[in-house]
């Protein structure tokens, strides 16, 4: 049982990272993101995508 709590604490965790990588690369000007390749408006939905 604490092996599944361990592992959704860990998905949600890195849930949030990518979310916060995310906002602060669509925070960036447009003329950086354009020169890493990141799109121009998101691409995904705001949501959790949790591996189980």
């Amino acid at each position: 049982m604490f092996k599944s709590l361990n592992r959704i604490r860990a998905a949600f965790a890195e849930a949030g990272k990518r979310r916060r990588a995310t906002r602060e690369l669509n925070e960036l000007p447009p003329e950086i993101r354009k020169d890493i390749g990141w799109p121009g408006a998101p691409s995904q939905p705001d949501e959790i995508r949790l591996p189980f």
